[in-house]
């Protein structure tokens, strides 16, 4: 695959660039840097007009990348959409920091990368002390009753445990804990268990080097598919909730499984931008910082069309809380249905 052409593309949008100077390398052209916006006094991002990579003298363990979309993105305030069509890329150009390369690299399958010597995760299984929740069992039944106590009716509670794929540990490390496995492409590469009783620790998740991918750099319920409305929410429970209960109208939910979103998470939501006509950020209302994670949330996912931040409705704290009839009255109050 041939290089960005960095100049053409340059030149059209009438961004400067500069082909020598002090911070020039050979066969590359400098911009300013817009990471690093009002703080770059000079043109130190470098354009490598062999492979089309950029990095940043003054950043460039976070300034840097392979992917000129990214780049785009981030020059023209776009969407990851608008950057493609810009820049004269087909939906056949394979974006070198996109999904599918994005996903090979989190689960270590990228054979091109790292020593000869490393040992690659081929695939994750459940741990063996896992079981299916089911209220007839005596084993379960905790789990199951802690399902209901979070507003999930009893008549659902079958259907919810097979379409996410819920378990509970009857001994072992996550034993009395609700286990929330996270599939990326329908493949199972982390979990977390949710403590159903008192515990100092609310969520365990999966050791690190045991995930194939780690939660906090996919999305839990990422395989969501497409819809009217995507949500935007902290907690697995609180995706859980929306994208079970708003289904039907269109709205689905994914949870970042904190606060905050890192830019792999970020990568992924790009990647879903063109499947939903809406994206909203709805972070906990627990205190008055929700407002300013939300904010601070949407200026990180400028480049995604159609986004907009928004309360937990009924004065809850997070989506967790909400009851059934909440849920689906919110959803007909944001879509056409």
């Amino acid at each position: 695959m041939r290089a960005f052409d960095w100049p053409q593309f340059l030149q059209k949008q009438g961004i400067p660039y500069i082909e020598r100077g002090a911070n020039v390398k050979r066969g590359e052209i400098n911009i300013k840097c817009p990471m690093c916006g009002s703080a770059d006094p000079s043109f130190h991002l470098g354009l490598n007009l062999e492979t089309g990579w950029y990095s940043c003298w003054r950043n460039r363990a976070a300034h840097s990348g392979k992917s000129p979309l990214r780049l785009l993105m981030k020059l023209l305030h776009c969407s990851y959409a608008k950057a493609r069509e810009l820049a004269g890329l087909g939906e056949d150009y394979a974006d070198p920091e996109g999904f599918t390369a994005a996903a090979a690299r989190l689960m270590n399958r990228d054979k091109t990368e790292g020593r000869p010597e490393q040992i690659h995760r081929e695939f994750l299984q459940f741990d063996r002390h896992f079981v299916r929740i089911d209220e007839d069992r005596i084993a379960t039944r905790r789990a199951w009753n802690y399902l209901y106590q979070r507003g999930f009716e009893t008549e659902d509670i079958d259907e919810l445990v097979d379409l996410y794929q819920l378990k509970t540990a009857r001994d072992g490390h996550y034993a009395s804990r609700l286990i929330l496995p996270y599939f990326l492409n329908s493949e199972l590469v982390a979990w977390t268990g949710r403590a159903i009783g008192q515990s100092e620790i609310r969520y365990k998740d999966l050791p690190r080097d045991l995930c194939l991918v780690p939660p906090k750099e996919t999305l839990f319920n990422h395989d969501c598919g497409v819809g009217e409305v995507l949500v935007i929410v902290e907690g697995p429970l609180d995706a859980l909730k929306l994208d079970f209960y708003g289904r039907e109208f269109g709205v689905r939910a994914v949870g970042l499984s904190t606060n905050s979103i890192t830019e792999k998470q970020a990568l992924l939501l790009q990647d879903a931008d063109s499947k939903f006509e809406q994206k909203l950020i709805m972070m906990d209302n627990a205190s008055s910082s929700g407002i300013v994670d939300s904010m601070r949330m949407k200026q990180e996912l400028a480049g995604l069309q159609n986004l907009h931040t928004t309360r937990v409705p009924f004065g809850r704290k997070d989506a967790g809380e909400l009851s059934r009839q909440q849920v689906r009255e919110w959803c007909k109050s944001i879509t056409r249905t």
